[in-house]
């Protein structure tokens, strides 16, 4: 670039890059969205987990899991959610009396009922304890590619740091080639004004000698 410039400041080539461009055609502006790739990075992140924590079965119902583990409908049909919902806010006596009145309606013995109660219990413990197992080793699995992804970052920064150092090392030796240029251009113009310019012989005037 610096032989160029050197060239056009003397008139010996033309400057491209100053010739006036050919007027384009207007372009009419074409509507866009604007749209945050952290945003969609996190959106991304969270359908991910949902799906995996589906795949894990952390979104199952309560009558998933107890059918699951053989747990048909409770006794006449109540279960001990039903029973604590309907004595809400009930003082204990109060309680009491509404439980009796609806097992006595419903047909189920107070102790088949608990015993149900405590089989759906066991039932959530052994799925929790499931649960605890798949989440640890699929946690194990994402960490375990965490390093590795960390490792291959640092890769990848050195990659980059040393394609920045050869693009610096390519720039220093261009700086270097042009100086040179330059330099030997220079003395090609100043020879060429020192060069005495040729007239044609005439009357009077000697021709060059061979």
């Amino acid at each position: 670039m610096k032989l160029t410039r050197l060239l056009v400041t003397l008139g010996l080539v033309h400057d491209a890059t100053r010739s006036v461009p050919a007027r384009e055609e207007e372009v009419a502006p074409v509507p866009t969205q604007v749209l945050s790739l952290e945003e969609l990075r996190v959106q991304e992140a969270h359908d991910r987990a949902r799906g995996e924590a589906a795949d894990l079965g952390l979104d199952k119902t309560w009558e998933e899991i107890y059918r699951e583990h053989g747990l048909g409908d409770p006794p006449g049909g109540i279960c001990l959610e039903e029973l604590d919902r309907q004595v809400q806010g009930l003082s204990e006596e109060e309680a009491r009396l509404v439980v009796l009145g609806i097992l006595q309606e419903k047909g189920a013995p107070v102790r088949e009922v608990l015993l149900d109660g405590q089989r759906r219990d066991e039932a959530l413990d052994a799925h929790e304890q499931v649960l605890e197992q798949q989440v640890a080793a699929r946690r194990s699995a994402l960490e375990q590619r965490v390093a590795e992804l960390t490792r291959e970052a640092r890769t990848l920064q050195l990659r980059s740091a040393d394609l920045q150092a050869a693009l610096e090392a390519w720039k220093k030796r261009k700086r270097e080639e042009e100086d040179l240029m330059e330099l030997l251009g220079g003395m090609l113009v100043r020879l060429h004004e020192q060069a005495p310019t040729a007239e044609p012989a005439g009357p009077g005037k000697p021709s060059p000698e061979r």
